[in-house]
Parts: structure tokens; sequence; C-alpha cells
């Protein structure tokens, strides 16, 4: 026991060392040549000053940050030596939010500044000052200090440029999280000055800012670590009586609070924060069972742009669960979560074992009339759906789809054809030319044949036509007894449909725009099963359906993550033809189904298509009909040639991002 103590002892004195919260550093002098012993913040025209007062040579290295903008400053060679508790106020100077600062490692002191913005600094020393001017509005506001009284702060007649070890500009994204900010078990970054409230200005998934150690313990008692860590962080810290055992770990240059985590975590506890600030530290079963006695509490969201319907399905899959053991499970208390999630977070899928034994504790209803969701789960968990359902309620960009349709139709016809009639009133073989009866009336009854005369009669190409002729010839002449008629035939006749159809419509992405330009045609159609049964006609039942036709276009634009438009697309041109047989009515159509991908305002060609069709059909005499020239003479031809062309042409312009709309100013 003695031995624990003594190292219980050493371990508070390294964390004072480290941290610079502890008692002061003359009774645990580092082995620095300098030690920073006030800090200043003072207004100057057109920027502001923070004045870092050091007794001794120092040298200096500054980077920037984003995400917030960041000045960091590190002063090797520096002790930290400010009183304890001193921090920050938290009221905003010139372009300075926020300033943090701590004993880094051993040998290093980091000045941390956080800004409103990015903006112009300089980094100048002089004797044992440091200044760091940053930019900004000219605006005036009260100094703070912290520290010892600060000598004059007046800027030096020649002030020279500090000793600095200048590192890259360094704008990047901030790193992984080792200790993010979420509700749960992990241990929230705190500000001990303002009674334990989540760091406002830290954003989410941002890398813990608080004190750094570097420590080790062999085999030590888990309530002395606990103790250390309170003694070196001001926290309240409660293990409940389940927490027990030694601890044996090497913690080299953490956050004081991902350190924490890391080493009960290991030893299999885990820490949570209540909304008093106080850190309590339980077995996972423990702080599951007392989440699950949680009472539940009601929020309400209104949406602004996505479906409640939607939303309330995604938000239902990430509400807290309780579990309960089943066999070949191992056992889950009530209320603990899936390994690898937490309260708010997305539950594995797809649907398993898991789902059935682990029901949800709230629920979520959608109001279709406000366009709301109402959520119902544990207070710790609201706040991580809150912001899942802002991540989804986002203003979709549009799209302008601008069609051009382009269909030509050529038909030309030729016909050319003679016929011939050759017989009288009393034998003939054909009926082309009419003949009378005795009452004066056309003759109905088949061709006739006289047995008492020695007279003939003969017919050529008597039923061929030339259908629409645009030219009828008649030529009629007595050979003897008989009358020969013949009849000429000719027509040619071109056609030309062209149709050019522009639609331009604008849809929202991922919605879908239907244009249509055409009729609908009413078909008839006969319901012959319905004569049977319990009904009181024998005779079926006709019903009308109809039928859409015309130019139709079907578009759903899909905006990809590098600005480019992904289309749905389905194009239809169709028409009507009726029939005298049973079928009634064919629809000739032309149609594509494509899925493309173009760029913002380059133009798709969706369909080319090009029909071609020839029909000829030729009659009459043998041999006579193949003489060149004059062989036309002794037949009828008939010959038609259709040609279609169908093009479509695609361009979409994304005319907004989705932002959402300033708000205009009131006068």
């Amino acid at each position: 026991m003695m031995r624990h103590r003594t190292l219980a002892s050493a371990m508070l004195a390294a964390f004072g060392a480290i941290g610079g919260y502890a008692a002061p550093l003359a009774a645990r002098p580092l082995p620095n040549d300098a030690t920073v012993t006030s800090l200043r913040v003072v207004p100057k025209a057109g920027h502001a000053d923070v004045l870092i007062h050091v007794d001794g040579s120092i040298t200096l290295k500054h980077f920037t940050l984003t995400k917030p903008d960041k000045i960091v400053v590190d002063m090797s060679g520096a002790t930290l030596g400010l009183p304890l508790g001193e921090v920050y106020d938290g009221v905003a100077r010139g372009s300075i939010t926020r300033i943090r600062y701590s004993q880094f490692t051993r040998t290093v002191v980091r000045v941390v500044l956080t800004l409103d913005t990015n903006h112009p600094y300089t980094v100048t020393q002089e004797g044992g000052l440091v200044r760091i001017s940053v930019d900004g509005a000219n605006v005036s506001f009260d100094p703070w200090q912290v520290g010892e009284a600060a000598e004059t702060d007046a800027a030096p007649s020649n002030p020279q440029p500090a000793h600095v070890e200048v590192a890259p500009v360094e704008r990047r994204e901030a790193p992984a999280p080792r200790a993010s900010r979420k509700v749960g078990t992990t241990v929230i970054p705190v500000n001990t000055a303002h009674g334990g409230r989540a760091l406002p200005e830290e954003p989410e998934f941002q890398q813990s800012q608080e004190p750094r150690i570097t420590v080790s313990w062999e085999n030590a008692p888990i309530a002395d670590v606990l103790g250390m860590f309170a003694n070196f962080t001001g926290r309240t810290i409660l293990p409940s009586k389940n927490v027990t055992g030694n601890v044996t770990a090497n913690i080299v240059n953490l956050p004081w609070d991902v350190a924490l985590k890391e080493v009960m975590n290991a030893n299999g506890y885990d820490v949570s924060v209540n909304p008093d600030g106080v850190i309590v530290v339980d077995t996972f079963q423990s702080i599951a069972a007392r989440r699950a006695t949680t009472p539940l509490i009601t929020r309400t969201v209104r949406l602004n742009y996505a479906r409640s319907t939607s939303v309330a399905e995604m938000v239902m899959a990430r509400l807290t669960r309780t579990c309960t053991s089943q066999p070949g499970i191992p056992s889950l208390p009530a209320g603990t979560q899936p390994p690898g999630t937490a309260s708010g977070t997305e539950q594995p899928e797809p649907a398993t074992v898991q789902d059935v034994n682990c029901p949800h504790r709230g629920t979520v209803t959608a109001d279709t009339v406000t366009n709301s969701i109402s959520i119902t789960d544990v207070p710790s968990a609201l706040p991580g759906l809150e912001e899942y359902v802002k991540t989804i309620d986002l203003r979709q960009p549009q799209v302008n789809i601008k069609a051009k349709i382009i269909l030509v139709d050529r038909t030309s016809i030729e016909g050319l054809g003679l016929r011939y009639d050759l017989g009288s009133q009393t034998q003939f073989f054909n009926d082309i030319v009419p003949r009378l009866d005795s009452t004066g009336n056309p003759r109905t009854d088949a061709g006739q044949i006289a047995l008492g005369g020695n007279t003939v009669s003969a017919i050529a190409n008597a039923t061929q036509r030339v259908p629409g002729a645009a030219l009828q010839l008649v030529y009629s002449t007595a050979m003897g007894n008989f009358d020969f008629t013949t009849f000429l035939e000719a027509l040619q006749q071109n056609t030309l449909l062209d149709v050019q159809a522009e639609p331009s419509e604008t849809v929202m992405n991922n919605y879908t725009a239907n244009l249509t330009a055409g009729t609908q045609v009413p078909i008839r159609v006969i319901d012959a099963g319905a004569a049977g049964g319990q009904q009181t006609s024998s005779f079926p039942r006709a019903t009308v359906r109809f039928q859409q036709t015309g130019i139709i276009l079907i578009v759903t634009p899909q905006i990809t993550a590098n600005h480019q438009v992904m289309m749905k697309v389905h194009v239809e041109n169709s028409s009507v033809q009726f029939e005298s047989n049973d079928v009634g009515a064919v629809f000739p159509k032309q149609s594509v189904d494509n899925v493309v991908l173009v760029r913002d305002g380059e133009t798709a060609v969706m369909g080319g298509l090009t029909q071609q069709t020839l029909n000829s059909t030729r009659s009459g005499l043998p041999i006579l009909s193949e003489l060149p020239i004059i062989g036309r003479l002794f037949g009828v031809t008939n010959r038609t040639e259709e040609k279609r062309d169908l093009l479509i042409l695609l361009t979409p312009h994304i005319i907004d991002d989705g932002e959402d709309l300033p708000t205009p100013s009131r006068p």
C-alpha cells in the first residue's frame, strides 16, 4: 500500500507539470530555461494583440488550422507558470473568440487562438515579450489578462521579427476523431470554467483539444488512477461499486479525456457524463441498464423539403434499442446498444435475430399535414437524431431539361397501268365495263358466252388497279360486233411529315418529369367472360379504355457528386391506325429507353432511328409486259417507298445547387 501511495503522489506531480493546473511551479521545477508568466489581450488600431510574457529564452513555432480557424503558437523551452483555474472568459475580442493554453509537452507551452474567420497575423518577439497581432475590424474591447502583472506592452520603436520556426501554412481538414462529441458512452470534451458544458465552438468529429498527459501505471489500483484524473482535471469522477481491479497502462501524449476513456474501456468499463457535468465510471451493462430506465421524451421536428413519411422510416431504424438475451446470443441488458453503435446511430442492416430481440424503445410518427415528425426516445439520443434529420432535410437542386424530338416521314408512291375490256352486250367475260340488260339496268350476273354465233371476247388486266389514281383515261372503239375499251391509270404522290417538338421542363433532383403531347384514343374492349355466372344478360360486357398517343417524354434526373447529370429517359412517339377487322386499331410506335450520364449543359443524342420501306408490285401479260419501253402498256405497276427518321436530343442544365436562399432583409 505504501508503494501505491508513493506512486500516486509521483503521478499527481507529473499531471500537474503537464497540464499546468496543479501547485505552483516552484514546488516541482522543470529543466526549462523560460517560464510563461502572463498572457494579455489588448486592442490596437485595426487588430487585436495577444501579449505573452516569458522570463527566458525560447524558440517559436506557429501554424494555422481550419474548421474552425485557429492560430497555434508553440514556445519550446518554456514552462507554463500561469495560476491554477485562470481561463479565458469567452468574450470575443476583435477577431479572437477564444484563447486556450497548456503545457503541451514537458518542454513546450502551446497557445491556441480561435478566430471568427481566417485573418492575416504576425508573430514578433522583443526581449521577453511575444506579440501575436491578428488583423480585424476597428472595434474596441476591454483588455483581458491572466497571470502576474505584465510589463509595458507598448510596441518597440524598431521591432525585430522573432526567432521563429515557421511551419508551412497548413489548411487541412479536421483530423479523424479520437474523442468525438457524441452523446452516449463517449466522453464529451468539456470546459472546466463553464460548469462542465460541452465546448460549443468545437466542431463534431474534431480531435480533442484538452490538455495532454504522458504517464504509466503498473498494477495500480483503479481507484488511485481515477483519483489522479480527478486531481488533474478538477472534475468530479464517480466510480460505481462495480469498478474494481488494478490498471497497467502506458499513456503517451494523449488528451486526458481520450486517455480516461481508453484506459477504462481497456479494463472493461465505460465512461459517461451526466447533464451536471459529473463523470461516471461503471460497467457497460450498468450504464446500459440505467439508460433503459431513462424516461422518454418527445420532440417535434418540422421538415422543409423532405417528406415526413419517408424520413420517419429512416429515423425509426436509428432509435435506441432494448435487447434481451437469447440462446446462442450473448446476453445484453435492456437498453444496451449493439456493438459498434451508440444511441441515435444507425443499426445494422438487414434485419437479423438482433432486430427481433432488440426492439426500439421509442417511436416516430409522421404528420403529413404539417410535414413534421415526432420523435420519442431517451433524452441523450434526441440531439443525434435531430442532427440526422437535418442531414436529410436538404433543399434539392433543380434541373432544367430541354428536349428536341425530330420526326421526318417521307412517302413516295408511283403507279401506272393499262386495263382492257373486249365484249358485247350478249357475250363478255369481265365486269369492268357495265353491261345493260333488256330493261336498261346494269347486269349483275356473271360473264356470258354466246353459243349461237362465231363471236369472241377477251380481257387483259381486268382486275388490276392503281389505287387512288390521279389520272384516269378511257378509250373505246368498235371492232365488228364488239366494243374494245382501254383504261389508262397513272399516279405519282409524295408525302412529307415533319414533326419537331421542343419540350422544356424544370424538375427537382431525383424527381420525374412527364411531358405528353398527343391524343387519347378510346378503345372498346369486349369482356366475353362477363356473360356467364350471375349476370342477368347473356350478352358480353363492353368497356372503354384510353390509349395515349403522340409524343411522350419521361425523364428522371440525378445530380452526381462531381456535378454531372444522370438521366433515366423514356421517349415515345406513337399514332393510331384503325383497322376494319376484329382488331379495331393498331398503334405504330417508336420509343427509346435509356440511362445516360452527361455534363451540365451537354447535349445527349438519345436515339437516331432511320427506317426505310420499299414495296413494289407488278402485274401484266407474260412476255409482252417484259418488253422494254412498251412493256408498261401491257401491265400495272405500283411502287411505294417510305422513309422515317427519328432523332431525340436532350440537354440538362443545373439551375441551382440546392443551397438555401438568403432571407431578404427588412427595410
